[in-house]
């Protein structure tokens, strides 16, 4: 008897491989905390925030979501091979990509999307030691198609996953080649 079967559209929906390209990334001015009800707000109302402005988030790609522990060997007394102990955990660079336009370019040190402004103040900081640089916590939210969100307002979908990334700074900002010759290929950021 296929359990799953019976469920009908539940069961489908979990049989169904995640796709990749249901994502939304959200960034936090102040750091996350589910414990405190005021961190909760925060982040509810930077979500409110970027909804109305949704482009200023929109990215293509997020790639290094990874988290590896580090191992090292411990000489046990009564054991005749050394034992394998945990020993840090390591995280991959977050790289995330999205078309550039125009409002994401910054001029004389304004910029009208927020992720460019953090960049560009993080790199002002680094340079001239004035400033602490600024990090921020990223939430990133798995969607699926098959679960729609009953409500109008807000993304097409509700969320059955999700990354926070804690501490959050840009290292590292760069376009993608230009090609003269190449007309179709729009620029991307990352």
């Amino acid at each position: 008897m296929d359990l799953l079967g019976m469920l009908g559209p539940v069961g489908d929906f979990l049989n169904e491989p995640i796709p990749s390209f249901f994502f939304e990334m959200l960034f936090l001015e102040d750091p996350f905390d589910a414990s405190n009800p005021l961190a909760t707000a925060n982040a509810m109302a930077d979500l409110a925030v970027q909804a109305l402005d949704s482009g200023a988030v929109a990215f293509s790609e997020v790639d290094g979501l990874e988290l590896s522990y580090g191992t090292s060997e411990y000489n046990e007394a009564g054991w005749s091979t050394p034992r394998k102990m945990f020993d840090k955990v390591s995280t991959s660079a977050l790289t995330v990509k999205r078309y550039l336009k125009p409002r994401h370019i910054a001029v004389m040190g304004f910029a009208l999307d927020p992720v460019t402004g953090w960049c560009q103040d993080t790199l002002k900081a680094v340079k001239n030691w004035e400033e602490k640089v600024r990090t921020k916590d990223i939430l990133i939210f798995i969607y699926h198609p098959l679960l729609k969100n009953p409500i109008p307002i807000g993304p097409a979908a509700l969320p059955i996953a999700g990354f926070l990334v804690q501490e959050a700074y840009p290292t590292k900002w760069g376009v993608s080649a230009l090609n003269s010759t190449d007309d179709s290929a729009p620029i991307v950021e990352t």
